[in-house]
């Protein structure tokens, strides 16, 4: 009975896996779309529905089930390990949605087959009642099943790649499909021949770079200098020709290493101009840390006496180390680095207040980005302000996110893309004689920020257009972004056939 409660939990444990990487791998290459979970879900359950009823099948022939379960688990490994590659390979084609659909339930159709052969031969074992047996099977699966995700998600990703998880699992279908076959008594020259052409081709993709699969369904930005992978997500650097590195985040776009206000590639004016706004900001949040670009321009504020700098992904200070300039920004003694969830780490420290709050928020049709948005954080965010402070985020297009800034105060207007609000209206702030002396007397590394003769420059960010809620038409009209309806994922956001 050990056996079969061991052939159980493996079905289990490699099922959820599967579908913990394959909701990573799908996730990633639709640029984190909040619809890519409930599609991988969907063709995962497709795939175990099917694969029970062929499961079921092979219990009723008259084939030998360990022998049966070693080939299956064989023919796991390798579908396992192929599958994500051959999903690679189709990122250009247009039909390149569904056919990952077919991949995924490929992927389930066969680990699921074992599942009922585990309870066949737990029902027709003498060792134990029927209610016992079974109650141990379904036992050992949900064991299994529920260690997947721990060690998968918490511990695996930590450490190794999103490849590399694919292949150990592989490698562990491939070696219980041995232990199946040992159950029969297989002599070790049949086992070698059955089981040579799956370590051979274990083999050949173990020799590969261990983010490879990845770097095939990056973004065609460019050449990638280097993927960061941990169990919070994937940090992809891509090299440019102007010595000004791109950054995605779970292969959207995150930021740029640039710092020159004259080329402003980035579009930093939307940070430094935020110098003009407050006489004196000593306190500074800044949420979302990204490659440091925007912390190391806030350092050069000569008021600023604390920037406390909330990330979740600890994998940026990882790449950070690349580059000298961002790095010192991580030095300041002036600035705490703290590794949190930026809404759980605000609600325990309500104490904490601030003269600027910054968030060069992702894009809005991304998962989990209404969190960020919504009326509810805002609010919270309200807490931890000063009366005439600042809060400047970026609502990347969304006219729904600019409505919900409104409602926070009425001084909430339009720079370029970033809406900032404060309870005063500080588009004065910006025409005030001060403001160009301000920016131009900006400081980084003891190297002034502006060149001299850069006066075109420094007017042209304190010039740029601000809109206002009046500029727009309908505006009355526009939904409120809440922690309930999650608008800019769903509802306006983008679909899995826009990538």
């Amino acid at each position: 009975m050990i056996a079969i409660y061991y052939l159980a939990f493996t079905s289990g444990f490699i099922s959820l896996a599967e579908e913990i990487l394959w909701t990573r791998l799908f996730s990633f290459s639709k640029h984190a779309l909040p619809q890519t979970f409930a599609f991988v879900l969907m063709f995962f359950l497709l795939g175990i529905a099917m694969g029970a009823l062929a499961g079921k099948k092979i219990t009723m022939s008259n084939k030998n089930l360990w022998e049966m379960c070693g080939f299956i688990f064989l023919s796991v490994g390798i579908i396992t390990l192929t599958t994500p590659w051959i999903y690679s390979t189709i990122q250009d084609n247009p039909l390149q949605t569904p056919l990952g659909g077919i991949l995924i339930a490929l992927t389930s159709f066969s680990i699921a087959t074992i599942f009922p052969i585990a309870h066949h031969l737990g029902t027709i074992s003498k060792q134990a009642t029927l209610g016992t047996a079974i109650s141990f099977v379904y036992a050992t699966n949900i064991i299994g099943s529920t260690l997947s995700p721990f060690l998968i998600g918490f511990v695996l990703l930590n450490y190794f790649t999103t490849q590399q998880c694919f292949f150990f699992c592989s490698a562990y279908a491939c070696l219980f499909g041995i232990y199946c076959f040992k159950k029969e008594k297989y002599r070790s020259k049949e086992l070698f021949f059955l089981t040579l052409p799956c370590f051979i081709i274990l083999s050949l993709f173990i020799l590969l770079p261990p983010s490879q699969l990845m770097m095939n369904i990056a973004s065609p930005v460019g050449e990638i200098r280097k993927i960061i992978e941990n169990a919070y997500g994937i940090i992809t650097i891509y090299k440019t020709e102007k010595n000004n590195d791109i950054i995605f985040g779970n292969n959207v776009y995150d930021g740029q290493t640039n710092l020159d206000p004259l080329s402003n590639s980035n579009h930093v004016n939307r940070v430094i101009i935020l110098s003009a706004l407050h006489e004196n900001p000593e306190q500074v949040l800044v949420i979302g840390l990204s490659i440091g670009t925007w912390l190391k321009l806030i350092t050069s504020f000569p008021e600023v006496k604390h920037i406390d700098v909330i990330e979740i992904n600890p994998g940026y200070l990882k790449a950070i180390k690349e580059y000298p300039l961002q790095k010192e920004a991580l030095l300041d003694p002036r600035v705490d680095i703290i590794i949190a969830d930026g809404r759980k780490w605000l609600k325990h420290h309500p104490q904490n207040q601030y003269d600027l709050i910054i968030m060069n928020t992702t894009y809005h049709w991304r998962a989990y980005t209404s969190s960020l948005l919504s009326k509810n954080f805002l609010n919270l965010l309200k807490n931890h302000i000063r009366p005439k402070g600042i809060i400047a985020y970026n609502t990347t297009g969304s006219l729904e996110a600019f409505k919900t800034s409104t409602t926070l105060s009425p001084h909430a207007y339009l720079y370029e893309n970033f809406v900032i609000i404060s309870d005063f209206d500080w588009r004065q702030k910006l025409q005030e004689s001060a403001a160009p002396k301000k920016l131009s007397s900006l400081k980084l590394d003891e190297k002034p920020l502006f060149p001299e003769g850069s006066n075109r420059v420094i007017k042209s960010f304190l010039n740029s257009p601000i809109k206002s809620s009046n500029d727009f038409t309908n505006f009355d009209s526009l939904e409120v972004v809440t922690d309930e309806n999650l608008i800019t994922e769903f509802k306006y956001g983008k679909n899995l056939f826009s990538f």
